[in-house]
């Protein structure tokens, strides 16, 4: 009775994990997440990282970019980050680009400076744009958070639509 038991419950996993890989070999990337959809705004991501996807919410859906937004990011730490660096490109022919130390040696700005692999990390913030965008534009955002081995911590490719 217990083999029996036993030697379903190994089919069942086996059977999930061929599934499992055969939908990941159809599509490697992520899905592409809506994070708002309004009359004025269309904000979706998807997460450029290969092995993690993230969760991004915007709180409210902004009716323009003027307007006060807090964001929240969660992910899974692949790797510690005592030292992380951030890097943003707005549009594929830059027309704005950054690159920021985030954590620093002795100089942690952030509480998520100094986790550990394996922890969940919420990084909350909010964003208010001082730049009046045009009513009806397209932009890509790309984000990429690497720590100080140069592994990737987090990446994310967003679509702004301004209707």
């Amino acid at each position: 009775m217990k083999t029996r038991l036993c030697v379903s419950m190994l089919l069942v996993l086996i059977l999930i994990m061929v599934q499992m890989s055969r939908v990941h070999s159809q599509d490697p990337q992520w899905p592409v997440h809506t994070v708002c959809d309004s009359e004025r705004i269309t904000v979706t991501y998807r997460s450029c990282d290969p092995l993690q996807d993230v969760g991004l919410t915007f709180l409210p859906c902004p009716e323009r970019l003027t307007d006060l937004i807090k964001i929240r990011l969660a992910l899974i730490l692949r790797q510690s980050i005592d030292e992380l660096y951030s890097s943003s490109e707005l549009n594929h022919h830059t027309i704005l680009k950054r690159d920021d130390p985030l954590c620093l040696p002795h100089f942690p700005r952030f509480k998520f400076c100094g986790s550990r692999r394996g922890e969940i990390i919420t990084i909350e913030s909010s964003f208010k744009s001082i730049i009046h965008l045009p009513l009806k534009a397209d932009f890509d955002l790309n984000l990429r958070a690497i720590n100080e081995d140069g592994f990737l911590i987090a990446c994310v490719n967003a679509t702004l639509i301004f209707h």
